[in-house]
């Protein structure tokens, strides 16, 4: 997942699909390249397919997978990644099967063990400003050295640079460019 290395993904939660080409388009002008729509809507499959379709070069992620149905279908759309907020060792397992990049979230010390267990190398840190920030993710750096994190929940315009900083930190999520 190299394209996500250093990067701002954009966190959308879609709600209707009049307008988003417009909004895209602004994301794109704005120099965002990664994309991440969350299956929070009933419209959010169809959003990903016309992302996908009319912004061929953008990485184009699903985020709040919660089941493998939903993971199966991300996969028919051609979604680039996977997100989801928690660590469900049986869609991660679905994942790797069908070799899908796919980044589970982590919330505790215990996740991320998990998570190495399972040859996890990225995790989504989630709600990363509740649990601690830029702190927290520092506090984490020290055991768990080789793990890379993507920090999301509460992240800011202010507070995205301090967590890029990081040098385990390989991206954030955010959703403060959507104003």
């Amino acid at each position: 997942m190299d394209y996500l290395n250093k990067k701002v993904v954009v966190v959308l939660v879609i709600r209707t699909l009049d307008g988003l080409k417009e909004k895209i388009s602004k994301l794109v002008n704005q120099g965002y390249e990664v994309l991440e729509v969350t299956l929070r809507t009933e419209c959010a499959f169809d959003a990903i397919e016309l992302i996908k379709k009319d912004y061929s070069n953008l990485k184009v992620g699903a985020g709040t997978i919660l089941t493998i149905e939903q993971l199966e279908r991300c996969i028919e759309i051609n979604a680039d990644f996977g997100v989801a907020p928690g660590l469900n060792p049986k869609i991660i397992e679905a994942a790797k099967n069908r070799k899908f990049d796919f980044i589970p979230g982590i919330a505790t010390p215990s996740d991320i063990e998990l998570a190495m267990d399972m040859e996890i190398g990225l995790v989504k840190v989630f709600p990363a400003e509740i649990l601690g920030g830029v702190d927290f993710i520092k506090a984490l750096s020290g055991p768990y050295h080789a793990m890379r994190f993507m920090p999301t929940g509460g992240v800011s315009e202010r507070s995205h640079l301090d967590y890029l900083a990081l040098p385990n930190v390989l991206c954030v999520g955010g959703t403060w460019m959507n104003n």
